[in-house]
């Protein structure tokens, strides 16, 4: 009987220096030269933390109000390091975007004649969003045949009809209330331009309409891949490319949280030093070592 013959093992046809799979649409491992940038964002979140517990635990709703916005940022800050470490930025961009949005949000809030007055608007507001949030619970359970508290139903369109008179815009064609999309009355792109800081509307336009498309997954977050050439130096290009964005997302975000907590004056504070450090750490990264005199950057003002 003749013996089996011994399957030759195949060449690897890949060109000379050619790495990794030749399939663009196959994720780009983060390079290594990254983490210290990834243990920055890891620095930022645990200090944080840290100082956060030393907030006195008293009834003045104003701090309680501070601390848990900063709460809300510091699990932003903590979610967009574990993307970016993966290499995902465009997934970042949309948390980058919920920063963007309490900062400026903050910053018109502080800005008004009585902080505690506007404050208490902004949560009323968010009241609103609740109500009607378990109002639309409510309806979709019952136009899908699911059980429905009726009483509650009714407690919830009472409230709608009565106590939010204020949120209300002109009434639709058909008669239907119109509620206003914002406490303040503004879209987030009208309150960066009210923004004193001079970077604010162009971060918006970075964040809502350069990265709009990955927030979005529009076409134009996969028309690279698409059209990308697999050739031998697709790889080292493609992590290139994210290198970049994750160093712009990363730098974001730091720029971003910083300013926030600094408009957050009920809050634990933030040590100006340790502001300062954090911002030139990820500065360096952007290879900008001077960003004192850029507008947006300054954190010792």
């Amino acid at each position: 009987m003749a013996q089996s013959r011994r399957r030759k093992p195949k060449k690897d046809r890949r060109k000379s220096g050619a790495t990794g799979s030749r399939d663009p649409r196959v994720a780009v491992v983060p390079v290594p030269h990254l983490k210290p940038l990834y243990k920055l964002l890891s620095e930022v979140t645990a200090t944080a933390d840290r100082l956060i517990l030393s907030t006195p635990d008293e009834p003045d709703r104003l701090v309680r109000f501070d601390t848990e916005i900063l709460v809300r940022a510091i699990n932003s800050v903590k979610s967009v390091r574990l993307l970016l470490e993966g290499g995902h930025w465009e997934h970042a961009s949309g948390i980058i975007r919920q920063l963007f949005e309490l900062l400026v949000n903050m910053e018109y809030l502080g800005k008004q004649p009585d902080r505690l007055e506007a404050t208490l608007l902004y949560c009323r507001f968010g009241m609103l969003q609740l109500v009607r949030e378990q109002h639309r619970r409510c309806l979709y359970n019952r136009d899908t045949g699911r059980p429905v508290d009726k009483e509650h139903l009714a407690f919830l369109e009472k409230l709608l009809d009565e106590s939010f008179d204020d949120f209300q815009g002109l009434p639709r064609a058909d008669g239907s209330v119109r509620w206003v999309s914002s406490w303040s009355r503004k879209s987030t792109k009208a309150l960066s331009d009210l923004s004193d800081d001079a970077m604010r509307p162009h971060q918006y336009e970075h964040l809502f309409t350069s990265w709009s498309e990955q927030a979005h997954a529009a076409p134009r977050s996969l028309i690279e891949n698409i059209f990308r050439d697999a050739g031998e130096d697709w790889v080292s290009e493609a992590m290139e490319s994210d290198t970049k964005k994750v160093i712009e997302a990363a730098n974001l975000t730091v720029a971003m949280f910083v300013a926030l907590w600094r408009e957050l004056p009920h809050a634990v504070p933030l040590p100006a030093e340790q502001a300062n450090s954090w911002m030139r750490t990820t500065m360096q990264f952007m290879a900008v070592p001077d960003f004192d005199d850029l507008p947006g950057y300054r954190t010792d003002k």
